[in-house]
């Protein structure tokens, strides 16, 4: 009988995990056990592998990657292209011509020390939620114009042809949004652009979407042939900034993180044959993002692992089918 996470899901999917250099000491039985894919949290982002002066700092991301290769884990890149986390002087006193450069030298240092990974986010959170806008405005975009996605994956493919290029991004769920990214990648494909895959971040609570919604977007992602990742799956005890610091152990809002939980991954199963891998977005309760955001102070409880690594309620859910 499979008792971890990788076992019991082999034959549906890779199961992965995304976490920082801090993680590799205190967790890494816990990673290695569970998981077979591996996605650096921040490592692989373009401000933390460049450095204001223009000189490249692979150490910390090669941590976890020699941790990954070490115990045959998969490599997942995240990312190329984002409105965060990418150094200012990539935007700085440029031209169209010039930031695709540097987009081409930046792509080219990582893939002369990483080789072609199997698979990369090309292009992370273009799609504007907080209105009725469309595209999120973003120094690649006021740069390169509204088909700058359609561009720069153009310009990726070309370096890293082996790679499966993938859009990522959050609240891919929520009909609204949905539709508006579904619209992106309908318009990616029509125009031949080289994209394999969608990012599904998947950052949940126990209150919203309803599974119902998750099964829905993943026939709708699915039904354009692409492949698809869970990217960066976490299940919140909160509806984002709404609720005041549960008290924990907490059976009530256990209960519930294990319900949802448990039909998430049995509508995972369900659509296995187009997911390549499931990716929670941290290893254990307190090294989640969520701590702290977007309340300032607020613990959060969102992972399968508690603090102190032990398996939670909502573990044994996604294990007991």
């Amino acid at each position: 009988m499979a008792e971890t996470l990788k076992e019991k899901y082999a034959p549906y999917f890779k199961v992965g995990v995304a976490f920082g250099t801090w993680d590799i000491e205190p967790k890494k039985d816990l990673i290695t056990t569970h998981f077979n894919s591996v996605t650096c949290a921040n490592e692989m982002k373009p401000s933390s592998l460049v450095r204001p002066n223009g000189e490249y700092n692979f150490g910390p991301a090669d941590q976890i990657v020699a941790l990954a290769k070490e115990n045959n884990m998969a490599i997942h890149g995240h990312t190329y292209v984002w409105h965060n986390q990418t150094p200012k002087e990539f935007f700085e006193n440029t031209t169209p011509e010039k930031l695709l450069d540097t987009l081409r030298s930046y792509v080219q240092k990582v893939k002369e020390h990483y080789g072609e990974l199997a698979t990369f986010d090309a292009v992370n959170e273009a799609i504007e939620d907080k209105s009725e806008e469309y595209l999120r405005d973003t120094p690649w975009r006021r740069v390169l114009g509204d088909d700058y996605i359609a561009t720069v994956f153009r310009v990726i493919k070309e370096i890293v042809p082996n790679t499966e290029l993938y859009y990522n991004d959050y609240n891919d769920s929520f009909p609204e949004k949905r539709e508006k990214i579904l619209r992106l990648l309908k318009s990616l494909i029509a125009e031949g652009v080289p994209i394999s895959g969608m990012g599904l971040q998947s950052h949940y609570n126990i209150f919203t979407p309803d599974v119902d919604e998750v099964k829905r977007s993943i026939e709708a992602y699915a039904a354009l042939g692409l492949k698809l990742r869970i990217s960066e799956l976490d299940v919140s005890m909160y509806n984002h900034d709404i609720g005041e610091q549960i008290s924990w152990p907490n059976p009530e809002y256990s209960k519930k993180q294990a319900d949802f939980y448990g039909k998430l991954f049995k509508v995972y199963r369900e659509y296995a044959k187009h997911i390549d891998a499931v990716t929670f977005w941290g290893v254990a309760d307190n090294d989640s993002w969520l701590n702290g955001f977007p309340v300032r102070g607020r613990r959060n409880y969102p992972l399968l692992f508690d603090d102190n690594k032990q398996p939670k309620e909502a573990f044994y859910s996604v294990m007991d089918f």
